[in-house]
């Protein structure tokens, strides 16, 4: 590898800066670098928008044409199609139309130097969360990161419908996303090392939906050889909506819903590709924008027909993950925020009385298509009124009880799933799980404007990782206990990164153990409120409610036996 170096005063999301510009050779040709300026004033190089692939509409990603000239790689390049809104100002949004946007963005504490030896640092890639349908790598700055010797990699990837659709065919055989993944992930086996990364301590590091990709990586024998471990935070294969059990159903409604024709997928497929993008996202936004009570029409991953050696997938990872047939068996660390479930529409329900009326009066409706069961329950009628009187008693959702209904939302959609998934994936690789009951000075729930607080909030815990300013987040006192929190956060996941154990632990600096010790129950760590961390047993409570929601799964919820019908052209 060669390094050159150029002169130039150049300026950065956070600091202005005159000094020496770095260019680096990468399989596709060179890109030239900039600087940034770390939370703790520590100067690291940056690499931002570098193409990894080239994106064909429905289609696998490519290999891009390499360059011969010096690509600029000092300014952030496209992110791809969506509509980003913006949580703090909720009649604010963003529209993102390029196609071209597979790109990716490299921090490193310090690049290889000619005649030097060569010291390589642990590989951290981001996979940020948005559902699935938003979200793009510049919103995350890595400041907070860069203050360790750790090598960060953001990046773009297909989104929504772009990154999903499954017609079954060769053209529009899903998970084009995935697929963009794994490509990208090639890119940083073959580039990494010449950034100062270690190809060898590549850690997937995952929230919300990104944390489900992380684990789709897991699964897929697409993924194999390119990371060591694996982080999700609040995001696993096996929670509701990350699994589209019906894509040709799910591709029929799209249709309709933007105006093409659904009698054949070859009649459906031309329509979508003779539309714009812009199109296309408008009619779709508009359209769940209005109906979200009534109607959940999301994307995601979704088995493939056809030839396996072209699929990411073929099963449901439910069934992957239960019979073992798990592609890159690496040690996994699970981040679990306590009160995850309290996100936009829950504050609805805790703030608003003719939204819990709403939700009372059309429970056996509304439950089952927010909890993700309609389909696959025998008696959808059945599971509500058992999840009612577990979590409500004979009571209806009221003022005082409202909070149950985020202890609803939390359970079904992320506490149950990491733990049924950390007891089924420990007895395979060493697994560790942190449940974080936090509160910062400036959450989520302030955001959305509610008064009361969560102790582990929806999406708090990215933020002691970035900045988080386009959610709306405040940022983080230095003089305040946040600014401790979020640096032990980011040591405690780093020394996983390095290591493959948590080991920088805090607080009562017990030797982290697996979830699945010797012991009865399982191990797990805790970021308490006041932001010690202590070792704990699950709670009983907690054991309780996994029991029930486990019977609720085995009896109502078997995905083994989903009783949909397939609805082909």
């Amino acid at each position: 590898m060669r390094i050159f170096l150029v002169f130039g005063i150049l300026f950065t999301h956070s600091v202005h800066i005159s000094l020496s510009s770095e260019i680096v050779e990468t399989t596709f040709g060179k890109v030239q670098g900039g600087f940034g300026e770390s939370r703790d004033g520590r100067l690291f190089s940056q690499f931002l928008g570098i193409q990894y692939a080239k994106a064909q509409r429905f289609m696998p990603p490519t290999e891009p044409a390499s360059w011969s000239d010096v690509r600029n790689a000092t300014r952030n390049c496209n992110a791809c199609p969506q509509i980003q809104s913006n949580l703090a100002k909720p009649s604010e949004s963003s529209i993102f139309t390029s196609e071209d946007c597979l790109n990716l963005n490299i921090y490193t504490p310090k690049l290889p130097q000619l005649n030097q030896a060569k010291l390589l640092f642990p590989v951290v890639v981001w996979f940020h969360g948005g559902g699935g349908d938003m979200g793009k790598a510049e919103d995350y700055d890595p400041e907070y990161y860069m203050d360790t010797d750790i090598v960060l990699v953001t990046f773009n990837a297909r989104l929504g419908f772009l990154g999903y659709l499954n017609l079954g065919t060769e053209v529009a055989s899903g998970n084009q996303r995935l697929k963009d993944e794994v490509a990208m992930l090639k890119w940083v086996q073959a580039n990494v090392e010449n950034f100062g990364g270690d190809p060898a301590r590549v850690t997937l590091n995952g929230a919300d939906s990104g944390g489900a990709d992380v684990g789709y990586h897991l699964i897929s024998s697409m993924s194999s050889g390119l990371f060591a471990r694996v982080i999700t935070q609040d995001g696993l294969v096996i929670m509701p909506f990350m699994f589209i059990r019906n894509p040709m159903y799910q591709a029929k409604k799209f249709g309709i819903q933007v105006g093409c024709p659904v009698d054949t997928k070859k009649m459906l497929y031309d329509c979508l590709m003779g539309k714009r993008v812009e199109e296309l996202l408008l009619r779709f936004h508009r359209y769940t924008s209005e109906f979200t009570d009534a109607e959940f029409l999301n994307f995601g991953p979704s088995a493939e027909k056809g030839a396996a050696s072209k699929a990411f997938i073929t099963e449901n990872p439910y069934v992957s993950l239960r019979e073992g047939r798990i592609a890159n068996k690496v040690p996994w660390l699970n981040v679990l925020s306590l009160n995850a479930g309290s996100f936009s529409y829950v504050y609805n329900i805790l703030q608003k009385e003719d939204q819990r009326q709403k939700l009372n009066a059309n429970l056996n409706t509304i439950l089952p298509k927010y909890l993700d069961y309609e389909a696959i329950a025998n008696d959808s009628n059945t599971v509500t009124q058992a999840i009612k009187e577990h979590y409500f008693g004979t009571e209806d959702i009221n003022e005082k009880n409202a909070r149950r209904f985020v202890d609803v939302i939390s359970d079904r959609q992320n506490y149950i799933p990491s733990l049924r998934f950390s007891a089924l994936y420990d007895h395979l690789v060493p697994s560790y799980v942190i449940i974080v009951k936090y509160v910062p000075a400036c959450s989520l729930s302030t955001i959305m404007g509610y008064n009361g607080e969560f102790e582990g909030g929806n999406f708090d815990v990215v933020s002691y990782q970035f900045p988080m300013q386009f959610f709306g987040y405040c940022g983080i006192d230095k003089n305040a206990s946040d600014y401790q929190v979020s640096k032990n956060t980011i040591q405690l996941l780093t020394s996983f990164a390095e290591n493959g154990k948590p080991t920088k632990t805090w607080g009562a600096n017990e030797e982290f153990r697996r979830y699945h010790s010797s012991d009865e129950l399982p191990f797990i760590f805790a970021i308490e409120r006041d932001g010690q961390m202590q070792p704990h047993f699950l709670a009983e409570k907690y054991v309780i409610r996994l029991g029930f929601w486990i019977k609720l799964h085995e009896k109502e919820l078997a995905y083994e036996n989903e009783n949909y019908t397939e609805n082909e052209f």
